[in-house]
């Protein structure tokens, strides 16, 4: 199995739950990560996760991308905690972004009510380097059905210099 080097790992979260618009809309939010044309590495994607904190419209959810930014003020945190080692990427939870092709989805949401539940686990996706974002591209949440402040996301890369 591949060991990335120590300290360039990264990940973003939401840091409340977020509403989130419907499909491959280019007025997004949600969570989305981009790499700048210049920054000299491919953001290697490791993981995205996703939890639902209130009742929501069914749908699905997934990942969709394409060539452009997402430019936000979310700041991503290096997996390495205390290294001061900053990611080149940029995070957002609401940008405007190029028209988006869907990638994958990966799990649904529902619209029963969430306190009917105990603790439920979350969607958890191992990416496994499956996803490349080289410079000049993002990476997004996609929902099929816009959302009301239900949604908390996450996501995982690792920077590899080209």
């Amino acid at each position: 199995m591949y060991k990335p080097n120590l300290g360039t790992v990264f990940s973003v979260a939401n840091q409340a739950v977020v509403s989130t618009t419907a499909g491959l809309a280019t007025t997004f939010t949600g969570l989305a990560i981009a790499n700048p044309a210049a920054s000299g590495v491919n953001l290697v994607m490791k993981r995205f996760c996703c939890t639902q904190t209130a009742v929501g419209v069914a749908g699905s959810i997934g990942l969709m991308g394409g060539v452009g930014v997402a430019a936000g003020a979310l700041t991503p945190i290096n997996r390495s905690l205390g290294s001061g080692l900053k990611s080149k990427a940029t995070a957002s939870a609401g940008a405007t972004i190029s028209t988006p092709i869907l990638i994958e989805t990966y799990g649904t949401l529902g619209s029963q009510a969430t306190t009917g539940f105990g603790i439920m686990p979350g969607i958890v996706v191992e990416l496994d380097d499956s996803i490349i974002i080289p410079p000049g591209s993002f990476l997004a949440t996609y929902t099929t059905a816009a959302t009301t402040s239900a949604l908390v996301f996450s996501m995982t890369w690792e920077e590899v210099p080209y």
